[in-house]
């Protein structure tokens, strides 16, 4: 699943792309891509002008002229790739792409997502705002300081740390891989009760989250399946130390990694380097 490194990867090379460019037509050959109103995401993009493309958390955000903006939450396998303009939903589409967007240039933008589990959205300034609300979405894991990390924890006084991390409300962004990488760094084990978590602990993995995240995303994320931005695989996986590894040696201690499940996700650490 493209987590916080890649959809700031898609969202840069996205924004470079298209921001300045006006939306001049849309087609959707799978309606449940779109789960805002289905009749309005087309009319409520043609005619706009993409003032810029940013993201949030793991979602990416096109903001529109209007003050509206069209959302993407990419899943397990959304990305958007260049092709040539189909002219109409029964036209030459690119393997698994569900929604073209036409910007009048030689190559047309396409989402395509293998497992059909990611999501569009497109808002008018008032439904964004009204959305956004709804959302609750935290602030991004690499745009906060160490304490506001750690206050941050503490808004969820139970549950195991890797539980807490991966809530978007808490902190935004983060999925298996960067969580994995940055505990494992941390030498904390994702199995500990956020009561237990101290001020300095706290710290030293806000530390190593900054350095993971923003070692990703210079390396423009993590190709570990499909994820792509714009047809280019992020390369941010040969860096992990734990995630996907169960079984292997742990590259400090050499004990076998673990793989446990947390909340229904599936973990991997070290029981003797992760206490």
């Amino acid at each position: 699943m493209p987590e916080l490194p890649e959809a700031v990867t898609m969202a840069t090379d996205l924004n470079a792309l298209l921001s300045g460019q006006t939306i001049e037509d849309v087609l959707v050959n799978y309606d449940p891509i779109v789960a805002s109103d289905k009749l309005a995401f087309g009319p409520l993009l043609i005619g706009q002008k993409v003032d810029s493309v940013n993201n949030m958390g793991k979602w990416v955000r096109f903001c529109l002229n209007s003050g509206g903006a069209m959302l993407a939450h990419l899943k397990m396998t959304g990305q958007f790739i260049l092709g040539p303009w189909p002219g109409s939903k029964t036209g030459t589409w690119p393997a698994h792409a569900h929604a073209a967007f036409n910007f009048g240039q030689k190559e047309a933008l396409f989402y395509r997502d293998t497992r059909k589990f990611g999501r569009l959205r497109a808002f008018s300034d008032v439904g964004l705002k009204e959305f956004l609300l709804e959302l609750d979405l935290g602030p991004d894991a690499n745009k906060l300081g160490p304490e506001e990390f750690f206050q941050r924890l503490l808004r969820k006084p139970k549950g195991k740390l890797k539980q807490i991390l991966l809530d978007q409300s808490v902190v935004a962004g983060f999925g298996n891989i960067y969580c994995d990488e940055a505990l494992f760094a941390a030498s904390i084990s994702p199995h500990r009760s956020i009561s237990e978590i101290t001020r300095d602990q706290a710290y030293t993995l806000h530390a190593e989250t900054q350095r993971i995240l923003n070692e990703a995303i210079l390396l423009k994320g993590s190709t570990v399946r499909s994820y792509q931005s714009l047809g280019e695989d992020g390369t941010y996986q040969s860096q992990h130390k734990v995630y996907g590894k169960a079984g292997q040696p742990c590259p400090r201690c050499q004990t076998p990694l673990v793989r446990s499940s947390i909340g229904g996700r599936t973990t991997v650490s070290c029981i003797n380097c992760q206490k």
